[in-house]
């Protein structure tokens, strides 16, 4: 065993179009239409030829479009 292997695994931060539409419960061709329409935001970054989705980016909407982002202070 390692002496690293209590370390969590590592969660990227960015990810392709179908681990971003699985990350928030829809099919990835939903997903891409919704990017597509401006539902949804668009890739953060691209590695070669993929499109990357930015996970903070998308909670980030999540919240928005939620209410949550407005009440983030009302817990304190």
């Amino acid at each position: 065993m390692g002496r690293h292997a209590a370390i969590a695994p590592i969660l990227p931060r960015l990810v392709d179009a179908a681990t971003a539409a699985a990350y928030l419960g829809r099919g990835r061709t939903m997903f891409l239409e919704q990017v597509k329409v401006g539902l949804l935001p668009r890739p953060s970054d691209r590695n070669g030829n993929v499109d990357l989705w930015d996970l903070r980016v998308l909670d980030r909407h999540v919240d928005q479009r939620s209410g949550l982002a407005s009440n983030l202070g009302e817990w304190d």
